[in-house]
């Protein structure tokens, strides 16, 4: 029996008890726009391209400069254990792609085009944890119900607060979430040796395809 295995069996063994993101924390998407205004505090921008590539988001990750007022700066910020999300796409299935602020990002504000999650007890784990349920079945058959638009759909904060999700004993949050982390730096040394691998491929097909640069030159017919 794993580990996680014994921790549910002791912890949960009649079930997990299911609740709604908006009775963990409150969604926010008051975001700052990409734009430098004269007079307003240079920032770094969180954006939505950030969010929908990374699982975790640190210091070095935010690098387009905006402009923002001093209300927004406040009212914008990125904290350690904000969970970010992508509440629109062109299509339903591709909604919901979410990262975890790892370090409170300094003199960053969020792009409105992304929606935050700000849990009401701070707690990492839990932030880890709900990060890796928005890739599940779980979450994304509610997102597609919720999902309203004809052209580019999307869930306003209050649809994202209906979402339900399981919420297991810290210890087995913590258990999955170690768990998947491994398995997520598995799937990324993979992806770079794959693309490695791509463009030594493309190196070596185009040298050995370039005839006339074989030895100095060849010749044509």
């Amino acid at each position: 029996m794993s580990k996680l295995q014994e921790l549910i069996q002791k912890l949960c063994p009649n079930g997990v008890e299911y609740k709604k993101l908006g009775d963990l924390g409150a969604f926010e998407n008051i975001g700052v726009d990409k734009k430098t205004i004269e007079g307003q505090t240079l920032v770094k921008l969180l954006n939505y391209v950030d969010v929908y590539k990374k699982i975790y988001i640190d210091n070095n990750i935010p690098q387009m400069i905006v402009s923002a007022s001093t209300k927004k700066i406040h009212d914008c910020s990125c904290e350690k254990g904000d969970i970010f999300i992508t509440p629109t796409s062109e299509t339903r299935d591709d909604i919901g792609h979410a990262a975890v602020i790892t370090e409170t990002l300094v003199n960053t504000v969020y792009s409105y085009h992304i929606m935050r999650l700000r849990l009401f007890e701070y707690n990492m784990t839990t932030s880890f944890f709900i990060r890796y349920l928005f890739e599940t079945d779980i979450v994304q058959k509610q997102i597609c119900k919720l999902a309203k638009g004809l052209t580019r759909f999307g869930l306003s904060k209050y649809d994202f607060a209906k979402i339900e999700i399981p919420i297991p004993p810290l210890e087995v949050q913590e258990e999955i979430v170690k768990i998947l982390d491994r398995f997520a730096e598995y799937a990324a040394e993979l992806q770079a040796e794959l693309q490695a691998r791509q463009e030594q491929y493309e190196y070596y097909r185009d040298k050995l395809l370039s005839f006339n640069n074989i030895d100095g030159g060849g010749t044509q017919a």
